[in-house]
């Protein structure tokens, strides 16, 4: 099996140009904020519902909770998929445990978005170490940026500097053999983090802010991940 897939490759070497800004030690962003309850699944129906699209995946239902598994030899982390209407502000909120992946991410998208690789527009990354927020749609999936490191040629020291400012990274130190719940709260370009109720850090940068985000993935980038109680909330109404 490739122990590091084609995204993971991408990702990974870019956690060691990020920038580790000082943080506020509290959150500023309400969870009143978001009422509206968009999708839930607590995986007791035994298999996965329609809802859910798969690329490259070979997830499955196994004792009430969805095991993310990447296919051997995928090329791709698994991903399975939420469609939603639009949405600019959202709350995503999943249990996991690792069960022999080191890493998986919440990956929030916009298909019709051209400006952006697979209309990547942000994603949280977390392995038992570090928790990696990002900016993807101005930053490492930019169509330009995502190509010049698809064709593994020097970026300009402009984009590096660039880059550096577009995620923002935590340490951790996460027991694997235990659940741990993250959720992650996005409100205009501001995105923050939490892991078990603790505040991890916050990140702002302006492609966060994009209106019009339509779909949520979990990406496991090899095999396995347990997940459980996947819900994702929208912005109350006015």
């Amino acid at each position: 099996m490739k122990q590091i897939t084609s995204l993971a490759a991408l990702l990974i070497p870019l956690m060691l140009m990020t920038a580790n800004a000082a943080e506020p030690e509290t959150a500023s962003i309400s969870p009143d904020h978001f009422k509206q309850v968009i999708f839930e699944d607590d995986f007791s129906a035994g298999k996965l519902s329609k809802r859910w699209g798969m690329y490259k995946s070979a997830s499955i239902i196994r004792d009430g909770v969805m095991v993310g598994i990447t296919p051997e030899d995928a090329g791709h982390p698994s991903v399975n998929t939420i469609r939603i209407e639009p949405q600019a502000d959202l709350e995503v909120s999943v249990r996991f445990k690792f069960a022999g992946s080191k890493n998986f991410q919440v990956m929030y998208r916009d298909r019709t978005c051209k400006s952006s690789h697979a209309g990547h527009i942000c994603h949280v990354a977390v392995t038992p170490k570090f928790l990696t927020m990002y900016d993807g749609k101005t930053g490492i999936f930019r169509k330009d940026i995502r190509e010049t490191r698809k064709a593994k040629k020097k970026l300009d020291d402009s984009i590096v500097q660039l880059l550096k400012t577009k995620s923002s990274r935590h340490k951790l130190d996460l027991d694997q053999a235990s659940w741990h719940q993250l959720v992650i709260r996005i409100q205009g370009d501001a995105m923050e983090t939490f892991i078990d109720g603790k505040f991890i850090g916050r990140f702002q940068s302006e492609g966060l802010a994009h209106s019009t985000k339509d779909q949520v993935n979990l990406t496991t980038g090899q095999r396995e991940m347990l997940y459980d109680d996947f819900q994702i909330k929208g912005a109350s109404h006015k």
